[in-house]
């Protein structure tokens, strides 16, 4: 089975709140709403939708409604309004209002407070949060009066989901185009969330690495990055501020989460050692920041050949044996380079195939052999290429704990807590 974005692999968490109020103005993008309300309500939620006059030209109420299970607002005066004040009741009844597709006509009325359409009305009656997904011509998007409307909003706390580039409806190419459904939809569980994560700053390795022979041949594992990928996924969502550097493996994580690729253990070493600890930063780059936690998930390899051929091996000249070296123990150097300092906080991982209590031996030796503060161990036929995973936690205060086998989305939010539990 193929992991996906958007690919439903738990339930909310139990603090998400659950009321999502879509709202759908006129755009040709007005299509990929109705994915957005099926993922929502997949998942779950409970979605009502508004829809303006010109939305209803690019995609029928019926549809939408269809979707929600509920009817669908498109007028101050429908047969849903009850005694004319329908919209202030939806306005209280949202955990979140999401405007997706929004335009430009939509972002400056909302500007400047009018509301002269039910789902403007309840853009300015409502207390919840409110998340705009713009989807328009490029040069609208990059019109001066666009870009003060967005900033205004943006000063009164709206939230936006960045639109895409690339080819548009309109034949121009440029940003413009309404982000994907499923990056909408991370941006509205990170606002229903209870942001219990809202301020840290999180560095996630994942994936394996390559150990290059020659230019076609390399020493690897089976790791897929999966793991990696829940853990900045479901950090994300509760309100961390996320940098996931990863092996050569596929990666989809919403788009705020900072993505940077390595190929071998020694790149990946110098790139963590560079985030966590400002090693040759450039300081035109502006200020270090350091991570609150380190969470090493990535399948490094533990060799690599002593020396890599500029050019292929010829099949009849390969040698009979390979002369390896050991690569950089990454969480070693860290515990190491730490010392008695509790920051940033460590998390490592154990992969192993014998029985649990060699599983969680070698989890806590590697615990105090590497001055970690959390390990998890998984076993590898457990976890490996596969979107399940079952594990065990044990920390530095000699906590315990098991995972169940589940989705990796659960498996990470397990983590996660304990890395609260630690802070």
């Amino acid at each position: 089975m193929t992991e996906t974005l958007w690919q439903r692999h738990d339930s909310p968490d139990s603090t998400e709140k659950r009321h999502v109020l879509l709202g759908v103005t006129g755009s040709i993008a007005a299509y990929k709403s109705a994915e957005l309300a099926r993922l929502l309500v997949s998942w779950g939620y409970e979605v009502r939708v508004i829809m303006t006059q010109s939305a209803q030209r690019f995609i029928t109420p019926v549809t939408m409604s269809t979707i929600s299970g509920r009817p669908v607002t498109t007028d101050f005066w429908d047969e849903n309004e009850i005694g004319g004040v329908g919209h202030i009741q939806l306005a209280d009844w949202a955990d979140v209002l999401v405007v997706a597709p929004a335009t430009a006509d939509f972002m400056a009325k909302l500007a400047f407070g009018f509301a002269d359409t039910p789902l403007l009305a309840i853009a300015l009656a409502t207390k919840a949060p409110l998340l705009l997904a713009p989807a328009m011509n490029v040069n609208m998007y990059q019109h001066p009066k666009t870009v003060a409307n967005k900033q205004e909003l943006l000063n009164r706390g709206v939230s936006f989901v960045e639109p895409e580039e690339g080819m548009l409806a309109c034949g121009w190419k440029g940003r413009g185009r309404l982000a994907h459904p499923s990056e909408i939809f991370y941006h509205v569980r990170r606002i229903l969330s209870s942001g219990d994560f809202r301020g840290r700053r999180l560095l996630i390795t994942t994936g394996p690495t390559r150990e290059p022979i020659d230019p076609v041949r390399f020493i690897s594992n089976r790791s897929s990055g999966k793991m990696g990928v829940a853990l900045a996924r479901e950090a994300f969502r509760r309100g961390a501020e996320v940098t996931l550097v990863h092996g050569p493996c596929p990666i989809r994580v919403p788009l705020p989460v900072h993505c940077l690729e390595v190929g071998t253990a020694q790149e990946m070493r110098d790139l963590v050692f560079k985030l966590v600890y400002g090693d040759g930063w450039d300081s035109t780059a502006g200020e270090h920041k350091k991570p609150d936690a380190v969470i090493m998930a990535a399948a490094v390899a533990d060799y690599r050949p002593a020396e890599a051929a500029e050019q292929k091996i010829k099949k009849s000249a390969m040698p009979g044996g390979l002369k390896l070296v050991k690569n950089p123990d990454i969480l070693h150097e860290l515990g190491e380079r730490r010392g008695s300092d509790a920051h940033p906080l460590l998390v490592g991982f154990a992969v192993e195939t014998g029985e649990i209590d060699d599983l969680l031996a070698e989890a806590r030796n590697k615990l105090h052999a590497k001055n970690a503060d959390l390990i998890v161990g998984n076993f590898a036929q457990d976890a490996l290429e596969l979107d399940t995973n079952r594990a065990w936690l044990v920390d530095r205060h000699g906590k315990q704990e098991e995972i169940a086998t589940g989705y990796k989305s659960r498996v990470a939010n397990k983590i996660l807590d304990a890395v609260l539990r630690l802070w």
